[in-house]
C-alpha cells in the first residue's frame, strides 16, 4: 500500500476536488500498469487529505506509461483541437447533441404520469418498460453545462488538451505529482521547477500557471485578496495556480461535484461531497446516483433536498449490500457520517457577463441517522426519509413552484438547521411553524403532506434522545395530543372535505400554545383552557346525539356519528408531571408535533383518500429546470 497527502491550502472545496482528482489519477495509472485499482481510499486527516492505494505503483514503469485522457474536451461551435492528428485525437463531449437529447427526453417525460416523473422512478429506469424506452442525456451534462455557462470552456479545454498531448511524457509528470504529494507538507515550488525543467528539455509549453477559476476555487475571484475595498473597483487580474493542480481539480469536479441552476433564476449552486473515509469507486457511484435523484429547486429548498436525497441514496446502497445484491460493501463501517461529513456548498450570482461567488457554506448530513447493520434498519430509514421528502417537496404556496415565499423560506431554514445538527430541537421549531402552514394550505384547497406519529417515533428512537421518548410514551401526553389533532387537522379536514361542521376548527392553536412555553404557569393555563373548551364541545355533541337516539350512547354509536373522545383530568395531571420533569418548551413542542401529525404512514395508492394526499408537487418545474 502507498499513501499520499494533499495539503489543505484553502480550506474550501478546492482542497477536496484536488484530493479526489489525484485519487482518480492514481486509479488511471494503476489500470494502465495492469494492477488492482479498486480500493483507493480518501480520508480526511485534518490538515490534509490522505489517499491510500491498495498496491504500490511501479515507479520504474512510469516512463513507459501508456498515454490516457483525464478529461473529455467540451465541444462547442468554437471548439478547435489544433494538435489532433488522424491517429491521435482527444475525445470530446458533444455539448449541443447532449442538450438536444436532454430537451427531447424531458419533453417526453412531461407527458408521462406524475409517479413516473419522480426522481425515484428515473433512478431505476430499467425497471419500468415505459421509462426504459427513453434515451436520457449524458449524466455529465450538468457539469459541462456549468463549464459552458460560466464561460470557461476555453480554459477547461486547454487543460484537457495540454495533458492529453503530453503523450509519452505523461508518466514523468505523474512522477512529479507523486513526489509532490509524498509528504504532508507539499513542496509546490519544487514541483513547479521540475515541471519547468521537463518543458525546457522536451520543448513543451513553459508557462506553468493558469487562471485559478472560481468554479474550482471559490475564493479566488478578481480582487478577492485585495487589502482595501477600493481595490475592487480597479482593474485587478485573476489569481494563478499550477496547471497540473487545476487539471486534477477539474477531474475531481467531474467525480465529486453536483452543479445546479437555481430555479427561477440563472444563479448557480455547486455541492461538493466532503469525504471522511471513502473508497473512490464507491464515492463516484454514490455521487452518480445522487445526481440522478436530486433535481434543481429554489435556493434553500435545494439544500434540504440535497441532504435528504444523498442520505436516501446512501441507504439504497446499504440495502443492496444487505440484500446480497452487491459484491462487496464499500461503506465500512455502516454509518453515513463515517463515510462523508456533508457538502461544501458554493453559491454563484449571475452577473450577465460572468458569475461571482456570493456565499460559501457547509451542509452537514443527518447525524441522527444510525448505523444500518440490518435490512430492517435500512427499511426503517428508507420509510422515514421518504416521509420527510414528501413533506419537503410539497411545501409550496399558490405562487409558481420555482418561487419561494417568506413562509416557505423560514420553513426550509428551520428544517435545514435540523438536518445539519445532532439535536431534534430545531425539528420542533419546524413542526410548530409547519402546523400553521399546513392548516392554511388546506384551507386554500392544497394538499401538503403531514408528518406521521410512527415517523416521529422512529426519529426519536434513532436520535437516542431519551427525554423525548419518555414524554411521547406517556398516556396522558398521547390523549392531549389526540385532542389537539381532533381540534385542528381532523376538524379542518371534516369541514373542508366532508362539509361536516360538527366541531370548531382551532386555527393557530399550535402557535398559541408555543407563545406561552417560557412561562410554565401560563402554558398550563393555556392548555387547560383549551382542554376545558374541547371537553365542553365534545360533551355537547354527545348530548345532541344521545337526545336524538333517546338512549345512552354505545361505542358503535360514537363511531357511527364520528364523535371524538374527551380528555380526563388524570391526563392533565400526567402533562403537569411531564412539564415539571422536562420543561414546558419540550412538552409543548412535542404536543404540537404529535398533534398535527397523522396517526399512520402516508396513504398508499390503495387508500381511498390517496388522491387527496398526492399531487405532482414540483415535478414540472424540476423537469423544465433540468432541460435548460
Amino acid at each position: 500500500m502507498s499513501s499520499y497527502f494533499i495539503e489543505k491550502t484553502s480550506d474550501t472545496s478546492a482542497d477536496t476536488l484536488l484530493a479526489v482528482g489525484f485519487a482518480e489519477l492514481l486509479r488511471n495509472v494503476l489500470q494502465e500498469q495492469h494492477r488492482p485499482s479498486a480500493g483507493i481510499v480518501i480520508r480526511d486527516a485534518g490538515p490534509y487529505y490522505q489517499v491510500d492505494t491498495p498496491t504500490e505503483l511501479e515507479a520504474g514503469a512510469l516512463q513507459k506509461l501508456s498515454p490516457f485522457a483525464m478529461l473529455a474536451a467540451l465541444k462547442t461551435e468554437k471548439y478547435v483541437d489544433k494538435q489532433a492528428t488522424d491517429g491521435y485525437r482527444l475525445r470530446c463531449f458533444d455539448y449541443q447533441r447532449e442538450r438536444e437529447k436532454s430537451t427531447a427526453f424531458y419533453e417526453k417525460l412531461k407527458k408521462l404520469p406524475a409517479q413516473l416523473r419522480r426522481p425515484e422512478a428515473l433512478a431505476r429506469m430499467d425497471d419500468n418498460p415505459v421509462l426504459a424506452e427513453l434515451i436520457p442525456p449524458s449524466p455529465l451534462l450538468g457539469h459541462y453545462q456549468a463549464i459552458n455557462q460560466m464561460k470557461i470552456a476555453s480554459s477547461f479545454n486547454e487543460l484537457a488538451q495540454r495533458w492529453f498531448y503530453l503523450k509519452e511524457l505523461q508518466g514523468l509528470h505523474v512522477q512529479i505529482l507523486l513526489e509532490l504529494f509524498s509528504e504532508p507538507d507539499n513542496d509546490l515550488e519544487r514541483a513547479v521547477q521540475a515541471c519547468k525543467q521537463l518543458a525546457t528539455e522536451h520543448g513543451l509549453k513553459k508557462d506553468m500557471f493558469v487562471t485559478a477559476l472560481q468554479i474550482l476555487n471559490p475564493t479566488t475571484g478578481k480582487g478577492a485578496n485585495a487589502t482595501k475595498a477600493r481595490e475592487l473597483t480597479r482593474s485587478i487580474g485573476n489569481q494563478d495556480s499550477f496547471w497540473l493542480l487545476e487539471l486534477l481539480k477539474f477531474v475531481g469536479f467531474i467525480d465529486a461535484a453536483a452543479p445546479y441552476i437555481i430555479q427561477g433564476s440563472k444563479d448557480r449552486k455547486t455541492y461538493v461531497l466532503q469525504p471522511r473515509k471513502a473508497e473512490l469507486g464507491a464515492l463516484k457511484r454514490i455521487m452518480h446516483d445522487f445526481r440522478a435523484a436530486c433535481w434543481s429547486s429554489t435556493a434553500v429548498k435545494l439544500d434540504v433536498l440535497a441532504a435528504l436525497r444523498f442520505t436516501r441514496t446512501y441507504v439504497d446502497h446499504r440495502k443492496r449490500v444487505l440484500k446480497g445484491e452487491a459484491e462487496e460493501d464499500p461503506f465500512e463501517p455502516e454509518q453515513l457520517y463515517s463515510m462523508a461529513q456533508g457538502f461544501e456548498v458554493t453559491s454563484y450570482k449571475d452577473l450577465g457577463s460572468a458569475f461571482a461567488t456570493i456565499n460559501l457554506a457547509a451542509l452537514n448530513l443527518p447525524r441522527w441517522q444510525p448505523p444500518l447493520r440490518t435490512l430492517e434498519d435500512a427499511e426503517q430509514a428508507s420509510a422515514l426519509l421518504d416521509e420527510h421528502l414528501q413533506v419537503i417537496q410539497r411545501i409550496r404556496s399558490g405562487r409558481p413552484a420555482n418561487e419561494e415565499g417568506a413562509e416557505e423560506y423560514a420553513l426550509f431554514r428551520a428544517y435545514r438547521d435540523f438536518l445539519s445538527g445532532n439535536d431534534l430541537k430545531p425539528l420542533w421549531v419546524f413542526t410548530t411553524m409547519y402546523s400553521g402552514y399546513y392548516i392554511s394550505q388546506r384551507e386554500s384547497g392544497k394538499y401538503p403532506q403531514q408528518l406521521t406519529i410512527p415517523g416521529l417515533e422512529d426519529l426519536i428512537s434513532m436520535s437516542k434522545q431519551t427525554q423525548y421518548a419518555t414524554i411521547v410514551q406517556d398516556e396522558g401526553f398521547k390523549r392531549v395530543a389526540y385532542a389537539i389533532r381532533q381540534a385542528t387537522v381532523n376538524a379542518q379536514y371534516r369541514r373542508s372535505q366532508q362539509r361536516d361542521r360538527t366541531y370548531e376548527v382551532r386555527y393557530g392553536l399550535g402557535q398559541e400554545l408555543m407563545r406561552e412555553v417560557h412561562y410554565p404557569d401560563k402554558f398550563i393555563l393555556a392548555i387547560s383552557t383549551f382542554l376545558h373548551q374541547y371537553n365542553a364541545e365534545t360533551a355537547r355533541e354527545e348530548e345532541k346525539v344521545a337526545n336524538r337516539l333517546g338512549r345512552a350512547l354505545t361505542s358503535q354509536d360514537r363511531r357511527t356519528n364520528k364523535l371524538r373522545g374527551s380528555v380526563a383530568t388524570t391526563d392533565i395531571d400526567h402533562l403537569v408531571t411531564l412539564i415539571d420533569a422536562f420543561g414546558a418548551e419540550a412538552v409543548c413542542s412535542l404536543l404540537v408535533a404529535y398533534g398535527y401529525a397523522r396517526d399512520g404512514r402516508p396513504a398508499t395508492s390503495d387508500d381511498k383518500n390517496a388522491d387527496q394526499q398526492t399531487q405532482p408537487d414540483e415535478d414540472d418545474a424540476s423537469i423544465v429546470s433540468a432541460a435548460q
